[in-house]
């Protein structure tokens, strides 16, 4: 086949750019932006909550059966996902004129990283759902009423918090698995 150079620039230098391209990369990037801070204002107010409800009713003396519960909860849940996000914001950016088999090797890093931390939530979300089955078998054999009800709560929330994280991974997995087979259409990577 043969292909001529010439034509092929002339035909590309001929097509014009879609239009309002700027304005709409502009609106993507905006929103992107947005949605990061928002994503960073909600991680911090749950921590800031999770804290002030461990410590809040500390401070008097009177925890209750609820907060008891939580305290294990709080103390792994904090510091692993402050460990996931940091880790998470030292991704390296992808360079767009880097070769492509530099672009895709570092892409696809990128890619088993994200869909790694996606397992991580899953299974970390699976552990609260041990913890707090755990806590209503040990409240309901050895427990008061109110004990057994602070872990019917924390089991409720557990599940309602494994129902999300599954849905959340589940929509988010199919756009990582989909731009993992693209970049590996591109050729070898490793």
């Amino acid at each position: 086949m043969d292909i001529n150079d010439d034509a092929l620039r002339a035909l590309w230098q001929r097509q014009q750019p879609p239009s309002r391209l700027a304005e709409t990369m502009a609106r993507k990037i905006q929103r992107h932006r947005r949605l990061a801070a928002v994503r960073v204002t909600l991680e911090v107010a749950v921590t800031v909550a999770g804290i002030a409800l461990l410590t809040w009713p500390a401070a008097d003396g009177r925890l209750s059966p609820g907060q008891w519960l939580l305290i294990p909860f709080f103390s792994v849940f904090l510091v692993t996902s402050w460990t996931l996000l940091l880790r998470q914001q030292s991704d390296q950016r992808v360079a767009a004129h880097a070769p492509v088999a530099v672009y895709a090797s570092i892409r696809t890093l990128q890619l088993r990283n994200r869909l790694r931390h996606l397992k991580l939530a899953q299974m970390s979300a699976l552990a609260l759902c041990g913890y707090a089955l755990a806590s209503v078998i040990v409240c309901h054999l050895l427990g008061t009423a109110e004990w057994k009800q602070a872990a019917l709560r924390l089991a409720a929330w557990a599940v309602a918090w494994m129902v999300g994280t599954g849905w959340l991974v589940r929509r988010q997995h199919r756009g990582i698995r989909r731009e993992y087979r693209r970049i590996g259409r591109l050729g070898p990577c490793d």
